[in-house]
């Protein structure tokens, strides 16, 4: 971790973080709250979906309430995105939810975060990463999905995928590596689906948290409200579940951002 002068953005105090993972460097920024806060900080993780459009200071600037409510957050770019090294995998991404975890938890030991209140906001591919790194990791009090991608393997079976993948090589060419190639990305993703540990129906009820909630789009194309409700019955949680009106998968306009923020903040207040 990069701790040499402190910089600030406006009121935040701002690190860069670097951490080595498999000889691989995850890229991220770790905010700190406003000095009135004091340590040890709750901590909220941010686990992007694909391909992680908004960079991370924009994905700060969407959710700089979590700060003002006394949280530090970390957002991450997992190993293949942008400016972290490696490609992209469904075993990257999950080993990279672990050492962020564990990362957090060395803090923890220096009372800079406070151990019992780390909590996670999953987006997209981010929430069903999320959810197989929590499903082996018993210390993590709050899980926020949001218009989430639960059953991948509906999705990399799907045609439309190749076509996702084709548009990103060609529009946003240099944003997730490992891609570039589809056939062979495709056929290694559905080996690695081939895992139970990768299985989101295999390892649901075993994840641990002490709260759980999920945003999701009334007309969200990409994960229906019935494919929610069936795979969290296998939940031994409760869980709260916000369906917002005439929202999508994307959340782009100001007022659904707003929405969606709103049912963020109120789950972390």
């Amino acid at each position: 971790m990069e701790f040499t002068e402190k910089q600030l953005d406006g009121p935040y105090e701002v690190c860069g973080v670097d951490i080595q993972n498999q000889g691989e460097l995850l890229k991220g920024l770790l905010y700190f709250p406003p000095k009135s806060f004091e340590k040890p900080f709750p901590i909220t993780l941010y686990f992007h979906g694909f391909p992680q459009l908004f960079t991370l200071k924009e994905i700060v600037k969407n959710h700089k309430y979590i700060l003002d409510l006394g949280y530090s957050f970390f957002v991450f770019n997992f190993r293949g995105y942008r400016f972290s090294e490696g490609n992209v995998s469904i075993q990257s991404q999950v080993s990279d939810g672990y050492k962020t975890i564990e990362f957090v938890e060395l803090m923890a030991k220096d009372n800079i975060f406070n151990k019992n209140d780390i909590n996670i906001i999953g987006h997209d591919i981010g929430a069903f990463i999320a959810l197989l790194t929590c499903s082996y990791i018993k210390n993590i009090n709050r899980i926020i999905l949001v218009t989430p991608i639960l059953d991948l393997r509906k999705h990399v079976y799907d045609d439309n995928f190749i076509k996702t993948l084709n548009y990103i090589n060609r529009f946003l060419p240099g944003n997730i590596r490992g891609i570039s190639n589809v056939n062979e990305f495709i056929t290694l993703t559905k080996k690695e689906l081939t895992s139970e540990e990768y299985q989101i129906q295999k390892v649901i009820d075993h994840l641990s948290c002490r709260k759980l909630k999920i945003v999701i789009g009334e007309k969200d194309n990409m994960t229906s409200i019935s494919e929610v409700k069936e795979i969290m019955q296998h939940l031994k949680i409760e869980y709260e579940l916000a369906i917002m009106n005439n929202m999508g998968h994307q959340y782009i306009d100001d007022e659904e951002l707003m929405n969606v923020n709103k049912e963020i903040k109120n789950f972390f207040k």
